[in-house]
This record gives C-alpha cells, sequence and structure tokens, in this order.
C-alpha cells in the first residue's frame, strides 16, 4: 500500500469505477458511515451519477495502490455546479485518515470551483465531526452557524475579481 498521499492518482469517477466505490464506502468504518454516509445516501448519489442520473455534480477520486489492486483512498464532490456557490461533500477510508489527503482532495474541488467562476463553496457537517471541523478551518471554510438541518454551516468565498 502507498503511503505518501502525494503519490496517489486524484481523477474524476467514471463508470468503470463502480466496484472499487462500492469497496470505498465499506471501508468508511464507523465514523465515516456516521458523518459522510448516513442512510448511504452518498453511497447512492454515487451510483445515481454514474448512471447519468445527477447532472449538476462532479466527482473526484483518490486512487491507491493496494495488494488486490487499485483502491479508492477518498472522494470529494462538489454538487448545483451550476450555482454560484456549490456544495461540497468529502470522505476519507478509514485506513487514509490522518495522512492530510482532506487537504489534497479539498484543493481539487476548490481550484474546479474557482476555474468554474464560482463565488465560494459551502458545506455542511455533523457538530459532533471535530475532525472535519478542523480540516475546515485550516482550509480557509467560517463557520457561519447552524444550518436547518442542524449541521454546522461553513462558507469559503473566493476573491471577487469585479474591483
Amino acid at each position: 500500500m502507498e503511503k505518501d498521499i502525494n503519490q496517489l492518482n486524484i481523477r474524476l469517477l467514471v463508470k468503470e469505477d463502480r466496484d472499487k466505490i462500492y469497496d470505498f464506502f465499506r471501508g468508511l468504518g464507523e465514523e465515516g458511515e456516521g458523518f459522510f454516509n448516513i442512510n448511504r445516501d452518498n453511497e447512492k448519489n454515487v451510483y445515481a451519477f454514474l448512471d447519468g442520473e445527477l447532472t449538476d455534480r462532479i466527482y473526484w477520486a483518490a486512487f491507491a495502490e493496494a495488494d488486490e489492486g487499485e483502491e479508492i483512498a477518498g472522494i470529494v464532490f462538489l454538487w448545483d455546479i451550476s450555482k454560484k456557490i456549490p456544495w461540497l461533500g468529502i470522505g476519507i477510508t478509514e485506513k487514509w485518515k490522518g495522512r492530510h489527503l482532506g487537504r489534497r482532495l479539498m484543493a481539487v474541488a476548490r481550484d474546479y470551483a474557482e476555474a468554474s467562476r464560482a463565488g465560494g463553496i459551502c458545506l455542511t457537517t455533523s457538530q459532533k465531526n471535530l475532525r472535519g471541523q478542523g480540516l475546515y478551518e485550516r482550509m480557509g471554510y467560517e463557520r457561519l452557524g447552524v444550518h436547518l438541518n442542524g449541521e454546522f454551516l461553513y462558507l469559503l468565498t473566493f476573491p471577487n475579481e469585479e474591483k
């Protein structure tokens, strides 16, 4: 297994990744299931995206070489990408946590959003997700308060180019 997250290949998800996606969601662990894949919603949405049913989204995955072949170490995605402020979601498998992969994946999503001339990115996270909150704040997201769903609401704004 690769140890250095800089050696991971980050690319867009494609239909041929379907089996790897299944394994990714099985590798999230209890924390990842509780914060990222509640009721298997994110897993269902990835499959719907690959089937062409969710067109206002984009998904990237970090791929690592494993004994059994290639595996997904983490996924980041944006939805409502046609809106001025898209939403972000991110999940890392248990065995890849703590290596700064989240930072690298979030940078990919940010680069895409900035290149698409978005005004920023927003996200929500469980109030119990302390690890995630620390990551988002280190990445420049500001906690705005509590969303209607009871989770913390975060916003990252991009510099205004119209000066």
